[in-house]
C-alpha cells in the first residue's frame, strides 16, 4: 500500500496551486530535469491511465498534479 505524503508547510511558505502544469514546469518544481520526473511518473503509470493519462501526455490536467502531489508530495 502507498503512503500519501502529507504537505509541512514552514513559515511564510505557501502551497503550490493545483492548476494544469506541463511536465517539463512541475520538473523545474521539483529541480529535476523532465526525462527523471517522466520517469518518477511512469512508476504510477497504471493509475494515472485512470485520469486518461498517456505517456506522451505534456500538459499533465488538474486531478493528475493532485495525484501526484499526493504520491510524490508537494515540490
Amino acid at each position: 500500500m502507498e503512503t500519501i505524503k502529507k504537505p509541512v508547510y514552514f513559515e511564510g511558505e505557501r502551497p503550490i496551486k493545483i492548476k494544469a502544469y506541463y511536465k517539463y514546469e512541475l520538473a523545474a518544481l521539483y529541480n529535476v530535469c523532465t526525462k527523471t520526473f517522466s520517469s518518477w511518473i511512469h512508476m504510477y503509470l497504471e493509475e494515472l491511465h485512470q485520469f486518461g493519462y498517456k505517456k506522451s501526455t505534456k500538459l499533465l490536467r488538474p486531478e493528475v498534479v493532485r495525484f501526484l502531489f499526493e504520491r510524490l508530495g508537494e515540490p
